[in-house]
């Protein structure tokens, strides 16, 4: 437009100049070497304007043959520069697509045109692990790593390259230079948490949880718990190291952030009983019975208040333990047990009656046949209760949700597969009830002891 403007205004300078000379006729002489010329002002006018024009159209050509090259090879720059981009569009499909193959290729051609730039790179680090040569993926995720611009992205490259080759302090290492860069991104809060996990490092896994659920309104059963279950570990480690008074203290936090997790129940009952607080832990007893009942945590507070004679146990069973859960299984496994070791035969089938239920795990008959042969050495009845373990439903064990290992401890992660806090307490199937294994299972539980 404005443009437009300036050509329209020189228009009408030009019309009214011209016009003006019209009006004001004149003569223009020249007198140069013995030579005189004369000319009117209108011919004098037009013969500058035209002067003018070629003098511009000279500066124009000028201008074109300085910054000519410079223009011709900024086109071929653009030719490549878009063949580069295409090649790096086409790169990632191949890559999205598994195609390791074309991946490769456009990884090539994008080196060719646009070396050294960050899609490049990140094409080249991607097509390269597709086709599985890990080293020079690597190298290229270095290349990211010397570039300001791409030191964050090629991180991540080389986070997942150490996970992968299994190197998790590499891994560790990198996750913290990751977070000083970007602090609190959510991607590298989720492998510094879950590296730190694998690396048994609970104190860092704590922070890094702390972390990740920071201004939350509501962190959640599941957050409770894995944090229950790091600061139990932690626990643990205070235990060995002797530092009595943390490991309480990180006990009772472990125990009051799941009160259902029945190990750090267990724990807190056993250093509180170690510390001499008679008061507090028949609260704690209480307490802890009420909310994990198990038979992990009787045997704690068996070894913690028995006395010395087995009828000591089974009368302070009854009288501080079972109230607070009377109608729980494991409370009545845990009175038959006394009163089977106490010789008080009545209250121990009384109570393994109600421990049983509708479907009474194999430890119930078992305990019935022994029962048999100690209050009326009825090896014929105790071969009865033996057949009927044989087919009853296995007792419950701590079973990885993962994999299906079997424990009869609780780990915080599994031996087998290495996941965190898999492990439930639960059933577990039989399986085939073959009358050989049954018959060998009755010979091995009523043959006699030298």
């Amino acid at each position: 437009m404005l443009r437009t403007i300036i050509v329209f205004a020189l228009i009408v300078l030009i019309a009214t100049a011209a016009v003006w000379l019209s009006d004001y006729p004149g003569d223009v002489r020249l007198t140069w070497g013995g030579y005189v010329v004369e000319t009117s002002v209108v011919i004098v006018g037009a013969l500058a304007l035209v002067f003018a024009v070629v003098v511009a159209l000279l500066y124009r050509f000028w201008i074109w043959i300085k910054h000519g090259p410079g223009r011709i090879g900024a086109i071929f720059s653009d030719r490549k520069r878009n063949k580069g981009l295409e090649a790096i569009s086409n790169g990632m499909v191949a890559i999205a697509a598994g195609d390791a193959v074309e991946a490769r290729r456009q990884a090539v051609a994008a080196e060719k045109h646009l070396s050294g730039e960050p899609m490049t790179l990140l094409l080249a680090a991607q097509a390269a692990e597709l086709n599985d040569d890990n080293r020079a993926a690597s190298i290229y995720y270095d290349r990211m790593m010397k570039r300001e611009d791409t030191e964050f992205l090629g991180l991540r490259g080389l986070i997942n390259r150490a996970i992968t080759e299994g190197d998790l302090k590499k891994a560790q290492a990198l996750t913290k230079r990751a977070d000083e860069l970007r602090p609190g991104t959510a991607w590298v809060l989720k492998e510094q948490y879950e590296l730190a996990l694998k690396l048994r490092d609970w104190e860092t896994a704590d922070q890094t949880l702390s972390r990740m659920t920071r201004g939350k309104a509501s962190k959640g059963e599941a957050v409770r718990r894995a944090k229950a279950v790091i600061t139990y570990e932690q626990a643990l480690i205070a235990v060995k190291e002797k530092r009595d008074a943390d490991a309480l203290s990180l006990a009772e936090q472990a125990h009051e952030l799941d009160r259902g997790f029945v190990p750090a129940a267990a724990l807190v009952v056993k250093l509180t009983a170690d510390k001499g607080a008679s008061r507090k832990l028949h609260k704690l007893i209480a307490e802890t019975w009420e909310h994990a009942a198990h038979r992990d945590l009787a045997e704690v507070i068996r070894k913690t208040v028995a006395g010395e004679q087995p009828r000591d146990w089974f009368r302070r069973a009854k009288e501080t333990v079972a109230p607070h859960n009377p109608d729980h299984t494991e409370t009545h496994l845990m009175l038959a047990k006394a009163a089977l070791a106490s010789n008080d035969w009545g209250s121990a089938r009384e109570h393994l009656m109600k421990a049983g239920g509708e479907s009474p795990p194999a430890s119930i008959f078992r305990m019935l046949a022994e029962l048999e042969e100690k209050a009326n050495a009825d090896a014929f009845a105790a071969r009865e209760w033996i057949v009927k373990s044989s087919l009853a439903p296995q007792d419950p064990l701590w079973i990885c949700d993962s994999c299906g290992r079997q424990e009869e401890k609780w780990h915080a992660h599994c031996p087998a597969c290495d996941s965190f806090d898999s492990f439930t307490w639960r059933n577990v199937d039989r399986g085939s009830h073959d009358p050989e294994m049954i018959e060998a299972e009755i010979v091995r539980e009523i043959a006699p002891t030298n």
